[in-house]
């Protein structure tokens, strides 16, 4: 019998963590215009946007410290994609309870704290799934954490512009 075809690795695991990347903080770097800005047109209040840009950021960063054991326990990819959907449900209904008047301000600083709270733990299990999926593709992990790091930042720049973009009149509610 003649040398089998070495089966080339599959670079999906790190393609997907890449887009998962992008979209993720794409949609972190919206919001994290559009909800201060969003507080701001309806106030007029730098001191309510700072406090509401607070109640989201303190629990990322406080996440982020402290959210290892927990990745560890939930398992990386778990908390990741988890971390994520969960932070786009509140996300959406921020949005809607916008929409339709029922977003009272310290609401909206209870929605952002649990948004940060998770993006913080997801955010710290996405770093330890790139060696895992660099190694799956054969990726060498300076290659792989350069991208990731990348994705990273095009979601940054690109979200920036597009919460921009997106930026319409918003409601005097409060």
């Amino acid at each position: 019998m003649g040398e089998a075809a070495m089966e080339p690795a599959s670079r999906r695991p790190l393609t997907g963590l890449l887009v998962a990347q992008l979209v993720s903080v794409l949609g972190t770097s919206m919001s994290a215009l559009a909800i201060p800005w969003l507080v701001l047109t309806s106030t007029g209040s730098a001191t309510r946007t700072g406090l509401i840009a607070f109640a989201e950021l303190a629990p990322y960063v406080a996440m982020q410290a402290l959210g290892g054991p927990l990745v560890d326990r939930a398992g990386a990819r778990r908390t990741y994609v988890l971390g994520n959907a969960a932070a786009a449900v509140v996300l959406c209904a921020v949005a809607a309870l916008d929409v339709i008047g029922l977003l009272p301000l310290g609401a909206l600083a209870g929605l952002v704290a649990a948004v940060g709270a998770v993006r913080g733990t997801a955010d710290c299990a996405g770093q330890v799934l790139v060696p895992g999926a660099a190694g799956l593709g054969e990726v060498p992990l300076e290659r792989a954490a350069g991208l990731h790091g990348s994705a990273n930042q095009t979601g940054l720049l690109v979200g920036a512009a597009a919460a921009g973009a997106a930026a319409g009149p918003c409601r005097a509610s409060w």
